[in-house]
């Protein structure tokens, strides 16, 4: 008996000994993961101040497989009326209504617009994204959205959107996520790059980056009546290939509207556009990725473009995103920052600036938030398809300092921004009138956050603009305190977003800009000087 009790005693032992061995292994594997995801960067010091403000709007997005939409929402910064205060479109999910809202300074929160509207769309429609832009250059701003069921128009009748109808319809099988307006023959009527997607019952995987598969994006040209024509293969871009989103930019600086492509499973595409058809495709510094969201500003400031592309990061290990490549295939989970030579050369500096290692990210936007003359950046994160953070860090989005075009603090959880929901992009303008560049996160399948910017004691300027092409890549050149300051008007940055199309910016400690001008893509300048901190300087050339 005695031996048979010693027996089963030390079998126990050994049972609870493998056992605990088990779950130490087990528990440092996932410990060792969720280390693995982090993104290991201090905060950076910042006088940058964030105040929430409640915005009622939900998202309600059913993205089961198969059955349900692709996990994207529609967030788009818009002026209906031309006051000095912003509004913002807001996607809904299938069979929820879309929403516009605009901040009250009598109540201290957004409230909802939409009932001044008719902003009526399909019963089981999903929302994908959009786009603000004067289609027939009448002074008023039109609003384009991407759907399931195709891309709709809702022209813009003395402040009022309304009259909606589909204006492209996307061939069976993609879906229309983004939109990006430009100008691409200089006829001075809108044209449109939209971004398919695979239609969320056709989706295979992930991880397919060496066959054909995806769905389809295009190339539309506008007649300036809300007509469009399908030009992709008249200009050398109709291709097979998920697509997320896309800019029009004239990273060559000869004035008109190039393009910068981002791919899911492969590459950024930048063409050179020469004035007539095709595109001619250019090399960049890209390899196979996962580039999704787009921003463009000077972010080293050199007075060049340069891009930003958010990235899947290290949340996952690079052996289960890797897909169908081959091993000796190139494979970058990073960030990229693509800075320019003024040529349509780039060279990536992500690593050089620490902005490239940041976990998994969707939209993001360049914006100069504390009005210092360096541009920032935001970036939405998280994936709702993922699951529970027990398993899948939770990131806190970010908002990345511009410390004088050398490298970027992240600073978003001591000036208030942090945001640990889905978010697909940042959505950036001034809503409460005040001349600060505030910011919204768009959460897919929950509450929408704002933020009002309350820094205190800075120093801009703010330039209105046509929401059109009249304006769109024009270039603006700012003299203050012995810098010169470059920006560039490039509509749709984010993901499935379009954020303000006015201009903020930072003087610094200055308060007062020596000089101030712009060259708009036909060659028309204007310029003032002695601009004093605070002025709304109205350079729109289309009025009411």
């Amino acid at each position: 008996m005695q031996s048979f009790v010693r027996k089963w005693f030390w079998f126990g032992c050994g049972a609870f000994g493998l056992g605990t061995i088990l779950v130490m292994l087990l528990s440092s594997s996932w410990l060792g993961f969720r280390l693995f995801q982090l993104e290991w960067q201090p905060q950076g010091k910042t006088d940058l101040t964030f105040s929430a403000v409640d915005l009622a709007f939900h998202n309600r997005s059913d993205i089961q497989a198969e059955t349900g939409a692709l996990p994207f929402m529609a967030g788009v910064v818009i002026n209906t009326d031309h006051d000095l205060h912003e509004d913002v479109f807001l996607g809904g999910g299938r069979d929820q209504p879309d929403g516009l809202f605009s901040y009250s300074s009598v109540s201290g929160r957004f409230e909802s617009r939409s009932q001044a509207h008719d902003l009526s769309k399909p019963a089981g429609d999903a929302t994908m994204g959009g786009v603000s832009v004067d289609v027939d250059r009448d002074g008023w701003t039109d609003l384009i959205v991407a759907r399931e069921s195709g891309v709709w128009l809702y022209r813009n009748t003395s402040g009022r959107l309304g009259d909606g109808k589909i204006i492209f319809t996307p061939e069976d099988g993609t879906t229309a996520l983004s939109i990006a307006p430009g100008d691409v023959n200089g006829d001075g009527d809108v044209d449109l790059y939209v971004s398919g997607y695979v239609s969320n019952d056709r989706v295979e995987g992930q991880t397919i980056f060496t066959r054909p598969y995806g769905g389809y994006s295009y190339l539309l040209q506008g007649d300036g009546m809300g007509m469009f024509e399908d030009v992709s293969t008249k200009w050398g871009i109709r291709r097979q290939h998920n697509t997320f989103t896309a800019v029009f930019a004239d990273f060559d600086d000869d004035g008109d509207s190039d393009l910068v492509v981002a791919e899911d499973t492969g590459r950024v595409e930048t063409w050179r556009n020469d004035g007539a058809p095709p595109f001619k495709p250019l090399e960049n510094p890209s390899v196979y990725s996962y580039p999704m969201g787009i921003a463009a500003g000077d972010f080293t400031g050199d007075g060049r473009l340069d891009f930003y592309f958010s990235n899947v990061g290290h949340t996952l290990p690079s052996a289960l995103l890797r897909g169908d490549l081959e091993k000796s295939a190139r494979f970058n989970p990073d960030y990229m920052l693509f800075a320019g030579d003024g040529h349509g050369a780039f060279s990536d500096q992500a690593q050089a600036m620490r902005a490239a290692r940041i976990g998994f990210g969707w939209g993001v936007v360049a914006a100069d938030f504390n009005l210092d003359g360096w541009e920032d950046i935001a970036v939405a994160q998280n994936y709702a398809k993922f699951g529970q953070p027990a398993i899948i860090h939770r990131y806190a989005g970010k908002v990345l300092q511009n410390a004088k075009g050398k490298r970027f603090h992240p600073v978003e959880k001591r000036a208030g921004a942090a945001n640990r929901l889905f978010a697909i992009a940042p959505l950036v303008g001034d809503f409460d009138g005040d001349g600060l560049p505030d910011l919204i996160w768009a959460n897919l399948q929950g509450p929408t956050r704002a933020l009002l910017n309350r820094t205190p004691d800075r120093h801009g300027i703010r330039i209105r603009l046509d929401d059109s092409v009249a304006a769109y890549t024009a270039r603006i050149d700012v003299e203050v305190a012995g810098r010169s300051l470059v920006r560039q008007v490039v509509p749709a940055q984010g993901l499935s977003s379009d954020s303000s199309s006015d201009m903020f910016v930072g003087l610094g400690d200055a308060t007062s800009a020596d000089r101030v001008s712009i060259r708009f893509s036909t060659g028309a300048t204007r310029s003032l000087d002695n601009v004093a901190a605070g002025q709304v300087i109205d350079w729109r050339t289309v009025r009411p």
